[in-house]
């Protein structure tokens, strides 16, 4: 060994995959490397205990309509025909409409309501012919694969079609 080999400490000194040693003042006791992949330098890095993603909510502060849907869910006492009950300030607020529109006869209330009361009505009209359609579809795809294990002639099963019924087969008298 020469003099200059000990100027160099090789237990301290780390070096990186391709062979290279680190920068000077990169490495630390242990010998790895300081700053570098996944290791940022120290006036960069979070504080500690400070794992908050940048530029969203603070921790802890909720979100505006989350806070809106809970005020809506929380109860509050009414009188209604001189009784008390509790409901939800959901609940009142569909009572007060559908009371203005009612006994009041406020037109922009009335229509608020009928408009309401249409959305309803078709929604439970798309889901109740959705679900019917469904159904048939999984039935008919069963019947078929049924068919197919039997072999037998798929239309032997479910309702007779309409044609079938006209009794348009028979004699040539």
């Amino acid at each position: 060994m020469n003099g200059d080999d000990q100027d160099k400490p090789t237990s301290r000194q780390g070096r990186r995959k391709d062979g290279k040693p680190y920068k000077d003042g990169n490495v630390r006791e242990d010998g790895s490397y300081e700053t570098g992949r996944n290791r940022p330098p120290r006036q960069h890095r979070f504080a500690a205990g400070d794992g908050r993603k940048r530029g969203r909510r603070q921790k802890g502060v909720r979100n505006v309509d989350t806070e809106f849907e809970r005020e809506l869910r929380r109860k509050v006492t009414i009188k209604e025909n001189g009784k008390e009950r509790k409901v939800t300030k959901s609940h009142a607020v569909d009572l007060r409409l559908i009371d203005n529109a009612t006994r009041k006869g406020d037109n922009r209330a009335i229509e608020m309501v009928d408009t309401r009361r249409r959305r309803i009505a078709e929604k439970a009209q798309q889901n109740r012919h959705y679900h019917t359609l469904g159904d048939e579809e999984i039935l008919t795809a069963w019947l078929r694969e049924r068919a197919e294990e039997l072999d037998v002639d798929p239309d032997l099963f479910g309702d007779p079609k309409p044609e079938a019924d006209l009794g348009t087969g028979g004699s040539d008298d």
